[in-house]
C-alpha cells in the first residue's frame, strides 16, 4: 500500500471515530442497568482505544500528527499525572479507577478524555475540520433538545423530571441544562463563523431553541450562569462589537435593549413571584423558591461543609476520586435528613476536586482555564481569532465554572469541555509560527512497520475492550436480567439467581451495584409468602456474596447497610439473622455516627431483640442530632407508643406541630406534608395496637387540619370499630 494511502486510511478512520462521539449523547441503553449512563460511556471508550491504534499508525507515516507540546498540553497532561498520583494514594485505589455504573468516571474516564483530546489536537489541522466537528454537537443537541420538548409536550416520559421538568435524552435536568449551555455556545460561536445570513439565521434559531429547552429543565444553576454572562456578552458586543461598526448600529440598540431587560429581570420577577400565575407553573416556582433557605440550597452549603472538613483531613492530594461518600459518611450533618440519604458528590467544582485531588488537584483543574484565556488572548493578538468569537469563547468558561458551582460534571458534558480545550489548542497554535506544520513527505519505508505496529496494538486493544468493557457491560446487562427476572412467570426465583450469580461470575467494577441489587431483591423475598428453604437458597448466596465483598472492603457503609436489612429482614426464619445485622448496623454507625437513618435500624433491631432501653436510647440520640428531624420525633414516639407511655407520644405530636406552625413561609408545604405523614403513622401505629381511642383522637386532629378526605374516612372505620 502507499504510504499516502495508508496515511489517509488512518485519518479518515480517526474522523469517523471522532465525529459519532456527539452523537453518543442520543443512546438510552435501556438494556444495562443506568441506561442513560453505561451505553454510551462503553461505546465511547471503544471509540477512543480503537483511535489511538490508528493515531499510532499515523504518526509512524507522518510526524505532522504528532501533538506538539505546547502550554494546553502539558496543563493536561499534568491533570492526569496528578490525578492518577491521587488515585493511587487515595484511600480506595481500586474505585478511584474503576469507578462505578452511575457515575463510569475515575481515573480510567480521565484516561480516555486525555486519550480523546490526544486525537483532537493531533487530527483537526485546520478551522474547517473545527467548525465542522463543532457543527455535529449541534445537530445531535437538536435531536437531544427535540427528545425533550416531547417531554415538555407530554408525548415523552421524563424519568428523572419527576414530570414537572424535562430531562431529554441526557436522563437528568440539570445535566441537560449544563450540556444545552454548552451547544448553545457552540452554536453562537458557528453564528460568528458563518459566511451566509441563512446559516446565521439557522444557528440563531438553534440558539433560542436550546433557551426554551433549557427553561423547561427548571435548571437554577444553568440560569445563575446565563444571568451573569448574558449581560457580559452584550456589554461586550455594545462596547468591543458593535461600536467599532457603525453597519451593527441597529443590533447595537437591539443589545442595549436585551441588557435593559435582563437587569430588571430580576427585580420584577420578584414583584410577581408571589402571584397565582408563578405559583401554579412548576417551572417559574423552582425560581420563585430560590432563596439561602431553600431545602436544596441550604442543603448545598451543608455539603459543602462537608467537603470542606474532608479537604483539611487530607489536603494535599485528597482521597482519591470516587471516594465522596466516606466522607460524606464521616462527616454527615444531621441537618440533611429530608435530602437523599446519600451524596457521593460535593455539587460543587471547587470542593469535588479537592476531595478527588487534594489543591493539587485543584491548581491542576485551574490551570486548564489560566491557558484556555492565554491562548485565547494570543490568538485574538495575532488575528487568527475575531473578537465576536474571541468574546463568545471568554465567556463559556465562566458560564460552566458558575453552573458547576452547584453541580458536577458528566460524559456529555466533559467531551465538550476537552473539545473546547482542544480547540483553544489549536487556536494557539495557529498564532505561533513555531507550531506550523512541515510538508508531509512519502516514506514507503515507514508502511510496513506502521501495519505493524497497528495490527500488534490492534490486538492488545481487542483485549482492553473486552476486559474493560464488553465484560462490564455484560454485568450491567446482567443486573437488568436479575431484575427482570424477579417478574419470570415460569420459575422466578431460579432464573434471577442465576442471572445475578452470572452476573457476579464477570468480576468487574459492577460488583457493587450488583450486589446492593441483589441484597435488595433478596430482602424483598424475605417478606413475602413462600417456603423457607427458598428464601434459604437466596440468603445463603446473597450473605456469601455480601460477606466476601465486605472481607475486601469493609468500610463501604451502603453494602453494610444492605447486608444488615438482609439479615434482619431473614429474622423470621434464620435464628442468627438479627445478631448478624446488629453486627452490620453497628460498624455502619462507626462510620457514619450522626447518620439519623442508621440509628433508626438499629433500634429497631434491638426493640426486635427485646432490648428496649437501648432501643430508646439511640431514637433519643437521633432526636438530639436534629429535632427537626420529623422521622426521629416519630420513631420516638412509635417506641413510646409500644412501651405504654401515651403521655411521651402526645408531648411529641405538639413538638412536631409547632415545627410545622413555625416554619419559614417557602418550606410551610413541605413541613406540612411531613407533619400530616409522620401523624398518620402515629395513628395507625395506636390502631394496629388496639387502642382505638388514641388512634381516634390522632385523625380527628388530621381531619380537623387538613384536607384530605382519605383520613375522615379512616376516622370513620375508627368509629365503626370502636361501636
Amino acid at each position: 500500500m502507499q504510504a499516502h494511502s495508508l496515511r489517509n486510511v488512518y485519518l479518515w478512520g480517526l474522523k469517523i471515530f471522532l465525529f459519532v462521539i456527539p452523537f453518543l449523547s442520543l443512546w438510552i441503553a435501556q438494556s444495562m442497568y443506568f441506561p442513560y449512563i453505561t451505553g454510551r460511556n462503553f461505546a465511547f471508550r471503544i471509540l477512543i482505544e480503537l483511535g489511538l491504534v490508528l493515531w499510532a499508525g499515523l504518526m509512524i507515516l507522518d510526524k505532522n500528527y504528532r501533538p506538539k507540546t505546547t502550554f494546553m498540553f502539558w496543563a493536561v497532561t499534568f491533570l492526569i499525572i496528578i490525578l492518577g498520583l491521587a488515585d493511587l494514594l487515595g484511600i480506595n485505589a481500586y474505585n478511584s479507577f474503576w469507578s462505578r455504573f452511575e457515575r463510569m468516571e475515575g481515573y480510567l474516564m480521565f484516561l480516555h478524555l486525555f486519550g480523546y483530546f490526544l486525537l483532537l489536537i493531533s487530527v483537526f489541522k485546520t478551522k474547517k475540520d473545527w467548525l465542522n466537528f463543532f457543527n455535529l454537537f449541534i445537530i445531535a443537541g437538536l435531536f437531544v433538545g427535540g427528545y425533550g420538548m416531547m417531554q415538555a409536550l407530554g408525548l415523552k416520559e421524563s424519568i428523572q423530571g419527576g414530570g414537572e421538568r424535562i430531562d431529554g435524552t441526557i436522563g437528568n435536568p440539570t445535566y441537560l441544562a449544563a450540556y444545552l449551555m454548552l451547544i448553545s455556545a457552540l452554536s453562537l460561536v458557528l453564528f460568528f463563523n458563518a459566511k451566509s445570513k441563512n446559516w446565521k439565521y439557522g444557528y440563531a434559531g438553534i440558539l433560542i431553541f436550546n433557551l426554551i429547552i433549557l427553561y423547561f429543565t427548571a435548571s437554577r444553576g444553568a440560569v445563575l450562569a446565563l444571568l451573569v454572562t448574558l449581560p457580559l456578552f452584550l456589554l461586550a458586543y455594545i462596547f468591543l462589537i458593535a461600536k467599532r461598526d457603525p453597519a451593527k448600529r441597529f443590533f447595537r440598540k437591539i443589545a442595549i435593549g436585551a441588557l435593559t431587560v435582563i437587569v430588571l429581570l430580576p427585580f420584577a420577577f420578584q414583584l410577581v413571584k408571589n402571584t397565582n400565575f408563578v405559583r401554579g407553573n412548576n417551572i417559574l416556582v423552582r425560581f420563585a423558591n430560590l432563596s439561602l433557605t431553600d431545602f436544596t440550597i441550604r442543603a448545598r452549603f451543608y455539603i459543602w461543609n462537608i467537603g470542606l472538613q474532608g479537604f483539611l483531613e487530607r489536603p494535599i492530594l485528597g482521597w482519591g476520586q470516587e471516594n465522596f461518600l466516606p466522607v460524606f459518611a464521616k462527616h454527615y450533618d444531621p441537618r440533611l435528613y429530608d435530602q437523599e440519604p446519600w451524596f457521593d458528590r460535593p455539587h460543587n467544582i471547587i470542593f469535588d476536586w479537592l476531595i478527588n485531588a487534594g489543591i493539587l488537584g485543584l491548581i491542576s483543574y485551574l490551570s486548564l482555564f489560566v491557558i484556555f484565556f492565554m491562548n485565547l488572548y494570543q490568538a485574538w493578538k495575532s488575528k487568527v481569532l475575531d473578537i465576536r468569537e474571541g468574546v463568545v469563547l471568554a465567556l463559556v468558561p465562566v458560564a460552566y465554572f458558575i453552573q458547576n458551582l452547584l453541580v458536577f460534571d458528566n460524559f456529555n458534558t466533559y467531551i465538550i469541555f476537552f473539545a473546547l480545550l482542544a480547540y483553544l489548542n489549536f487556536l494557539g497554535l495557529e498564532s505561533d509560527a513555531r507550531y506550523k506544520d512541515k510538508p508531509f513527505q512519502v516514506e514507503q519505508s515507514n508502511v510496513i512497520p506502521s501495519i505493524i505496529t497497528a495490527t500488534i496494538l490492534l490486538i492488545v486493544a481487542s483485549g482492553i475492550i473486552y476486559l474493560v468493557n464488553i465484560r462490564p457491560a455484560m454485568a450491567a446487562r446482567g443486573i437488568i436480567d436479575g431484575l427482570q427476572a424477579t417478574a419470570d412467570q415460569t420459575d422466578p426465583v431460579n432464573k434471577t439467581l442465576a442471572a445475578f450469580q452470572k452476573a457476579l461470575e464477570l468480576n468487574t467494577f459492577g460488583e457493587t451495584e450488583i450486589l446492593e441489587q441483589l441484597a435488595r431483591v433478596s430482602t424483598t423475598l424475605m417478606n413475602q409468602q413462600m417456603p423457607n428453604q427458598i428464601k434459604a437458597q437466596f440468603l445463603n448466596f446473597s450473605a456469601e456474596s455480601l460477606e466476601s465483598y465486605l472481607d475486601r472492603f469493609p468500610n463501604d457503609i451502603r453494602v453494610h447497610l444492605f447486608t444488615g436489612a438482609l439479615y434482619a429482614a431473614s429474622a423470621n426464619f434464620n435464628p442468627q439473622g438479627l445478631a448478624k445485622a446488629q453486627g452490620h448496623f453497628e460498624a455502619s454507625l462507626a462510620l457514619s455516627p450522626k447518620k439519623q437513618s442508621i440509628l433508626f435500624v438499629l433500634a429497631d433491631n434491638y426493640l426486635r431483640t427485646g432490648n428496649a432501653e437501648k432501643a430508646v436510647t439511640l431514637l433519643d440520640e437521633a432526636v438530639r442530632l436534629e429535632p427537626k428531624n420529623f422521622e426521629a420525633q416519630t420513631n420516638k414516639a412509635i417506641i413510646y407508643l409500644l412501651l405504654g407511655q401515651t403521655g411521651e407520644v402526645q408531648k411529641v405530636i405538639e413538638v412536631l406541630n409547632q415545627y410545622r406552625l413555625n416554619a419559614p413561609p417557602e418550606l410551610q408545604d413541605r413541613t406540612t406534608n411531613a407533619f400530616y405523614n409522620n401523624l398518620e403513622r402515629i395513628g395507625n401505629v395506636f390502631r394496629s395496637v388496639g387502642d382505638l381511642k388514641n388512634a381516634k383522637a390522632v385523625f380527628e386532629q388530621l381531619v380537623r387540619i387538613s384536607n384530605s378526605s382519605s383520613y375522615s374516612e379512616i376516622l370513620k372505620d375508627i368509629n365503626e370499630d370502636l361501636r
